[in-house]
């Protein structure tokens, strides 16, 4: 329940080991829109944290979301990650995603052209290939803060976005809903609340103007995500493998491209 409920949680944060050396100069060049550290807690207690960046390519006029997250034995000791790509109007291109629990490891290659997504499914010595239509407007799931800061109305009190995405984790299409509740404060920012309603998960998500994803909270499982200003706050004694993570982001991430981690930054600075 933990691991399932996380999986969902971190949708606007959401997972690939291994990618292409290819696709790592094209990246240097992407101009980076977002990236922070975020700790993961299950009834308060600190069992992970995951690393986010959301990137735009100018030149191929791409976004780009990564994310790579790991728990402790308290959150089952997963190692999870994403590499997906969106056309400039967020209409998705491919995804890689990899997950690693204990020996067993599932791999998902995902491939979307001419209104169909194409996906080849390895989960332990199994091999399956999907062939899905896909509905107009779907996206991947890992890009949905950024649909709606780019829909029509943006991300305003009491606006709802019905949607349908794919789902990383299994190459799946789900319905899901986002309805903004007004404002609170997180880290003394003013942020949008943020409900929403996907693959039978129902959780809460702070977003700033920006489209960060200050926190999310799944209150039925007690388990919620906290952006922080530093990677140790969120990595604490952890393992940080630092040879994934240079495959994954090209580097290794500082975490620094966000709000939370700016307005503490100015505040050390006074």
């Amino acid at each position: 329940m933990v691991l399932n409920a996380k999986k969902h949680l971190l949708l606007a944060l959401s997972f690939f080991i291994g990618v292409a050396l290819a696709f790592i100069s094209a990246q240097a060049r992407a101009e980076i829109l977002f990236e922070g550290y975020s700790k993961i807690l299950s009834g308060g207690v600190h069992i992970g944290y995951s690393i986010v960046r959301y990137e735009y390519d100018n030149k191929k006029k791409e976004f780009v979301a990564t994310s790579f997250t790991k728990t402790n034995e308290l959150g089952g000791n997963l190692t999870e990650s994403v590499k997906a790509y969106a056309s400039d109007d967020l209409a998705p291109i491919s995804y890689q995603y990899t997950t690693l629990i204990g020996n067993q490891t599932k791999v998902i290659d995902a491939k979307f052209e001419k209104g169909k997504m194409l996906a080849t499914v390895k989960d332990g010595g199994k091999t399956q290939k999907i062939i899905k239509d896909l509905p107009k407007g779907t996206f991947i799931s890992s890009f949905l803060a950024y649909v709606m800061l780019r829909s029509p109305t943006g991300i305003k009190q009491d606006s709802k976005y019905d949607y349908q995405a794919v789902m990383e984790e299994d190459a799946a299409i789900y319905k899901g809903s986002a309805v903004v509740k007004g404002e609170e404060t997180f880290s003394g920012i003013k942020t949008m609340k943020v409900m929403n309603d996907f693959k039978d998960t129902k959780f809460i998500s702070l977003i700033n103007s920006r489209g960060e994803v200050f926190s999310t909270k799944a209150p039925a499982e007690g388990i919620a995500t906290e952006l922080v200003a530093q990677p140790s706050l969120a990595t604490d004694k952890m393992t940080v493998p630092s040879g994934i993570l240079k495959t994954l982001f090209g580097e290794i991430p500082t975490g620094q491209k966000n709000e939370i981690a700016e307005v503490a930054k100015k505040g050390s600075s006074k």
